[in-house]
């Protein structure tokens, strides 16, 4: 009986044995690659910048024409992405440029030159549901400092940093080589109180982005963005309407990272225009500040072997700084900026010392903030007598464009020295 049991047991043995050599054998499974867990990169450029700030002619505002500047531009970013999930990412952005422009000559007097720079910087984050087969959706935030016209600044104070926040959503789309990618968001000025004469400035904002990669480490982007907002003022108890603006920037961008290297090189051609609807209240003009810029840059990846392994994988958003671009009320502010500040409310000290053959006072006096004296004419005695010569700011303040007077602006000490023979004789006239 033992010896049928154990028979019957090797019989059953070999003919399961024989069956699983008939089965198919399964492969391993293969897991998906994944992307690496964090990525991102470090970039600087610079290069050229050519702008034009036109006035338009209307019975409010008495220069019309264009005036010209060029600047030199200087900016960096730094953005990591981190995958929490197989689907969801969060990338970290800072970045800050700036750009020094030169005062046109006919602005200042002989042996005077002058510049001025606007300056941004912005510290944001982004949070999406990503697939990098398809596109991704989400969010995004940020908030930094912007400086450059004069009109923010305080009473007390001589900075024209203002802070500001904005906030939107954003998606992209992958069609093959083809990376589609937009944005809706608002940007807004914080509060800083009451005594400048600009209190706030806030725009929505609209932005499209096409990137083409011809392979993985050479891509073409091209980006347009349109933003419409208004520049609010401190009203003092007077019920002063808004500036209303409209703001475009175009950009067209190539990138190539040579093989097997951890940096690229781009260069990169932006147009940025601001346009101000006339505000008959607060004497602001029909303007338009449109500039060109032409730039080159270098980018250090880390984690990502290619510019499209980053642009499906990693660090491939990015926030256009719109209350922080180059025209923008909070930066460049109009013609009014630059022009020699000759309102009597912003001078001391003032004594008459004499007089153009069209009337015009020649007044020696210091300015408010200032113990340097200097010799010129008042704005609003200009404006009685030679309007076309007279610029109202946004900040609320008189200009006097000198080289339309004929007249060198000069420190006491200059005019006085050119004045020496007249003043022997006993005479107080300029004899200019």
């Amino acid at each position: 009986m033992k010896r049928f049991a154990l028979a019957i047991s090797v019989v059953a043995a070999s003919t399961v044995g024989a069956g699983a050599a008939d089965l198919p054998v399964k492969a391993p499974v293969v897991q998906p690659v994944l992307p690496p867990q964090a990525s991102g990169y470090i970039e600087a450029y610079t290069g050229g910048s050519w702008l034009e700030d036109t006035i338009s002619a209307n019975p409010f505002f008495f220069m019309p024409g264009t005036t010209k500047f060029d600047g030199w531009p200087i900016g960096g970013a730094g953005r990591g992405n981190w995958w929490a999930t197989n689907d969801f990412s969060v990338q970290m952005d800072v970045q800050a440029e700036g750009t020094q422009y030169n005062v046109p000559p006919s602005f200042l007097g002989p042996g005077f030159s002058g510049r001025f720079s606007t300056l941004s910087y912005l510290v944001g984050g982004h949070a999406n549901y990503r697939n990098s087969q398809t596109g991704l959706v989400g969010f995004f935030g940020a908030i930094g400092d912007v400086s450059g016209n004069v009109g923010t600044s305080t009473f007390f104070t001589s900075g024209t940093g203002v802070r500001h926040a904005l906030g939107g959503v954003e998606g992209q789309y992958y069609v093959n080589g083809l990376t589609l990618y937009g944005q809706i968001g608002y940007d807004a000025t914080l509060d800083f109180g009451n005594t400048s004469d600009i209190n706030d400035v806030h725009a929505w904002f609209f932005r499209g982005t096409a990137r083409y990669f011809f392979m993985p480490n050479f891509m073409v982007e091209g980006t347009a963005q349109f933003s419409t907002g208004a520049v609010g003022f401190s009203n003092f108890g007077l019920i002063i309407p808004d500036t209303d603006f409209d703001m475009w920037r175009a950009s067209v961008k190539a990138e190539w990272r040579p093989s097997m290297m951890p940096f690229s090189i781009f260069g990169k051609y932006e147009f940025n225009q601001t346009s101000y609807s006339q505000n008959i209240v607060h004497f602001t003009p029909n303007e338009r500040i449109a500039e060109n810029r032409l730039m080159a840059g270098i980018r250090v990846y880390f984690g990502q072997n290619t510019l499209l392994a980053n642009d499906r994988t990693g660090a491939t958003l990015d926030i256009v700084d719109t209350l922080g671009s180059s025209t923008s009320p909070t930066t460049f502010g109009g013609q009014g900026r630059v022009l020699l500040i000759s309102d009597a409310r912003l001078k001391r000290d003032i004594a008459l010392v004499g007089r153009l053959d069209n009337g015009l006072g020649l007044y020696r006096y210091r300015y408010l903030w200032s113990d340097a004296e200097y010799v010129g004419v008042m704005a609003q005695e200009v404006a009685l007598i030679q309007p076309k010569a007279v610029v109202h700011g946004f900040d609320g303040y008189l200009r006097v464009n000198y080289e339309m007077l004929g007249v060198p602006f000069r420190t006491l000490e200059e005019w006085q020295a050119q004045n020496k023979p007249a003043l022997v004789r006993g005479s107080a006239a300029n004899p200019i």
